[in-house]
């Protein structure tokens, strides 16, 4: 988890294993000896993949490592991403934060649960704090739909409900893009929220390799950033243009992920781990104490198995990513080995986790979370600033001068970025801002 993407997030993400090679889609390399792959992000194979791998290949033969704003891999690229994902129109820009610095943060809503970095804006835990926020000045909500480190996605149409009663503007960040949805949209499309959802946010290097992320909204947002924001390398674009062509094709990719996830949940819950509330590939194991998950995923790298760890102190748990390239015996080979080590290692209570396999978020299923025990509740506290009826002003006070656009403030906020100024001019950092305040002022009818 890039340092850069945290915010107020009491722990730290670490891996098992150094990784020196990917010989296969379900194996990594270290130190001479093969481990099964549970700790990466390629949860489809499709790093691996031969035909993804060539389209990488051509394109850095045709072009190098140069970024090419505005070229025919880009347009191909952001046209298949527009039709496949149901959206208008679509941009690629070399990193999320690129979008989010722009953002008139002081004005806009975050969950607490979320990891991005929006230093001015007011924080929510659920729906009925956003309803009261959203009734003092407040113009949208900026919602990570996928919470990898429970498993769990948010309550997305709940807050969608919020916002259009109050005619305030959704953007989803989802980091679920080729895995939920029946073409693998992500998040919103397995919610069936495309309509609801004013600007979708969808990072790259997951499921779908490459590299930067997807905006996808209405044309003329698009089109008024288009130019602003820099994008990723030919080759890198080549690779996700594949990545996510395939993935639409293939869905059996996403079916096959699912029974595979289904099998690790199923099998860590028989064997008295506690696995949260998750309902999705990204499955976290409870273990409670950082010495004791330390050993863990020690002990685990010793048996041949890759994974990561969220290290938080009594919020400490194992952080698993299988893909759908595993076997049914590598599947097997994994939970005999969390039954071996359940016995040889301390293993938090779980008596009051139901043993029953939860239903995931396949497509048509509309699941969001399963229950889960009460220290889930608790996860990553936040120093968060109390919702009170003057909080929107005051924020906006001690945020910004009175005496500044909207346009303006953007454009100072931006104006720091100081790599970002020697690429683009300040003609172009304006019309961006414009966009972003025509997008949040937008007035539902």
């Amino acid at each position: 988890m890039p340092v850069d993407l945290l915010r107020n997030v009491r722990g730290r993400a670490v891996v098992n294993c150094r990784a020196d090679a990917v010989p296969s889609a379900s194996e990594i390399e270290s130190n001479g000896a093969r481990l099964l792959n549970l700790a990466g992000d390629d949860l489809l194979g499709l790093a691996a993949d031969t035909r993804v791998r060539n389209a990488a290949s051509a394109a850095l033969k045709d072009h190098g490592l140069t970024s090419l704003p505005g070229g025919r891999l880009q347009s191909a690229f952001e046209d298949r991403a527009a039709s496949l994902l149901g959206s208008e129109a679509a941009l690629l820009i070399d990193h999320e934060s690129a979008l989010l610095e722009l953002l008139p943060s002081w004005r806009l809503l975050t969950e607490v649960r979320g990891r991005r970095v929006l230093e001015d804006s007011a924080q929510v835990s659920t729906p009925e704090e956003a309803e009261v926020a959203l009734s003092h000045s407040l113009v949208g909500v900026v919602l990570e739909a996928l919470h990898p480190l429970e498993g769990d996605l948010s309550v997305v149409p709940r807050y969608a409900e919020v916002c259009q009663r109050h005619h305030a503007r959704l953007l989803v960040i989802d980091d679920a893009l080729g895995v939920l949805g029946p073409n693998g949209g992500g998040a919103v499309e397995h919610l069936s929220l495309s309509a609801q959802t004013a600007l979708r946010l969808l990072p790259l290097g997951g499921a779908i390799p490459g590299a930067g992320a997807l905006i996808l909204g209405e044309p003329d947002f698009i089109e008024a950033l288009r130019g602003v924001l820099p994008v990723p390398a030919a080759a890198l674009i080549a690779a996700s243009n594949k990545a996510l062509e395939i993935s639409a094709a293939e869905g059996a990719r996403r079916t096959r992920l699912f029974d595979v996830a289904q099998k690790v949940i199923s099998g860590l819950r028989s064997r008295g781990f506690d696995t949260g509330p998750c309902v999705t590939p990204w499955i976290p194991a409870w273990i409670g104490d950082e010495a004791l998950c330390v050993q863990w995923l020690n002990a685990l790298a010793e048996h041949s198995i890759a994974c990561r760890g969220w290290l938080a102190g009594p919020r400490s748990r194992l952080l698993l990513t299988p893909g759908a390239t595993l076997t049914d015996s590598q599947v097997n080979q994994v939970l005999d080995v969390f039954e071996r080590l359940a016995r040889k290692l301390a293993l938090p209570d779980a008596s009051s986790v139901t043993k029953d396999a939860p239903v995931l978020a396949r497509p048509g299923s509309y699941a969001m979370g399963t229950p889960a025990a009460m220290h889930w509740t608790t996860v990553d506290p936040r120093e968060r600033r109390p919702l009170e009826a003057s909080a929107p002003s005051s924020t906006v006070a001690q945020s910004a001068p009175e005496n500044l656009s909207l346009r303006d403030r953007v454009f100072d906020a931006v104006e720091t970025v100081t790599w970002r100024a020697t690429n683009v001019g300040s003609g172009q950092f304006r019309r961006g801002a414009d966009a972003i305040r025509a997008l949040f002022d937008k007035k539902r009818g």
